[in-house]
């Protein structure tokens, strides 16, 4: 059988280099080593001068950097549309409204086109947000903050994933998806009601989908064999962030009953979590069952959210990977992504990528990402040069 064919791009010799350098990628997957190798051929990206060295620059972190060298290129090539794109995407994502708004009047002048909208921006996400296929957003209105989601087992591998939750709620309003937890270890049962204590003490403003797991303890609880308290306390601070103070009490008689301690203290909280139903959830989910949803930066914290990928895309065979959410891949880490999709397609696991801002899309045809898998464009930045 012929190896595969996949490409890099001309002249980023360093680049791969560093890739390869990376002992980080074969201890943060476990997939088994592929039968058969895959051989790397040379292959160059025909973007216009200026649009590979922006998106480098900006996944080094150095967006000033980035805006100075596009805002030159510009001058010289005022027909080029995505230097254009990028441009936005640059003031988008840094929340630059004024210059986006500048650069939408002289886009309209100078190309005689409609120019993007501005986007207004929910929260900012932070690095590393964990991935869900599931999204509450269309069961809510308003400010409703970042989507987090845990599911699986919780237990104590989540720890890394809970710490992030409580960063993304760092802004004051978070949708948080506790249903697809489908099993839960004492250890993790404390981890996450301990998580969730912070976020009552802060007031985080929280839409909350917890039915599934509130059923999950309320079957732990009920077995005559369960001796472990941590599964009542959580059940309680689920309760009470809820307002719901009779269901409260009535665990809280059980737990003393059980454990002969005194319960926890009712805390009437001063922002009760908003109860999403679980069904608006599940119907979503059953929408797009194969689309796996990044969020923030994807850079050297974001391991354990990329084995959660590969672990989703192992039970399926076409995948869709939406990183409509995705501000920045950090470019020391593109290591990290790459691994995941190359050992998935040894496999034959389809992934398309999709909505992608032109910054991210534009490194992921740099680094040869698109040679894996399929790298589609989106409404607002359809792919514009042909490889």
């Amino acid at each position: 059988m012929a190896a595969p064919v996949l490409a890099k791009p001309k002249g980023r010799e360093l680049a791969i280099a560093q890739i390869e350098q990376e002992p980080l990628i074969e201890q943060s997957f476990d997939l088994e080593s592929p039968d058969t190798l895959i051989e790397v051929t040379e292959i160059a990206a025909n973007f216009p001068p200026g649009v590979e060295d922006a998106a480098i620059l900006y996944a080094n972190g150095r967006s000033n950097d980035a805006v100075d060298l596009l805002q030159m290129f510009l001058l010289q090539k005022p027909d080029e549309d995505i230097l254009w794109l990028l441009l936005f995407d640059l003031y988008q994502i840094s929340g630059q409204k004024n210059a986006f708004e500048q650069l939408a009047l002289d886009y309209a002048v100078k190309r005689e086109q409609s120019p993007p909208a501005w986007r207004e921006k929910q929260t900012a996400t932070s690095s590393g947000k964990p991935a869900s296929p599931i999204s509450l957003h269309s069961a809510t209105t308003g400010n409703s903050g970042q989507l987090f989601s845990l599911k699986g087992a919780l237990d104590e591998q989540l720890g890394e994933r809970i710490h992030l939750m409580l960063e993304s709620a760092r802004f004051g309003t978070m949708q948080l998806d506790l249903s697809g937890i489908q099993s839960a270890s004492p250890q993790g049962c404390q981890l996450l009601q301990k998580a969730l204590q912070e976020l009552q003490q802060r007031q985080v403003q929280l839409q909350l989908a917890s039915g599934a797991l509130i059923g999950l303890l309320q079957h732990y609880i009920e077995k005559k064999e369960t001796i472990a308290s941590e599964y009542w306390l959580l059940l309680m601070q689920l309760y009470q962030m809820q307002g719901k103070m009779t269901e409260f009490e009535n665990v809280a008689i059980d737990y003393a009953m059980q454990f002969e301690v005194s319960p926890p203290s009712w805390e009437k909280p001063k922002q009760p979590a908003q109860l999403v139903a679980p069904l608006l959830v599940e119907d979503e989910l059953a929408v797009n069952p194969d689309t796996f949803a990044l969020h923030g930066v994807i850079g050297s914290k974001s391991v354990s959210l990329l084995n959660e990928f590969k672990e989703f895309a192992l039970q399926r065979n076409d995948i869709t990977l939406d990183m409509s959410d995705v501000d920045r891949i950090e470019f020391s880490s593109v290591s990290i992504l790459m691994d995941a999709l190359m050992q998935l397609s040894v496999k034959s696991k389809q992934v398309t990528i999709v909505h992608a801002n032109m910054l991210v899309y534009v490194l992921l045809v740099v680094m040869g990402i698109d040679q894996i898998v399929t790298v589609a464009g989106n409404q607002t930045h359809p792919p514009l040069f042909n490889r």
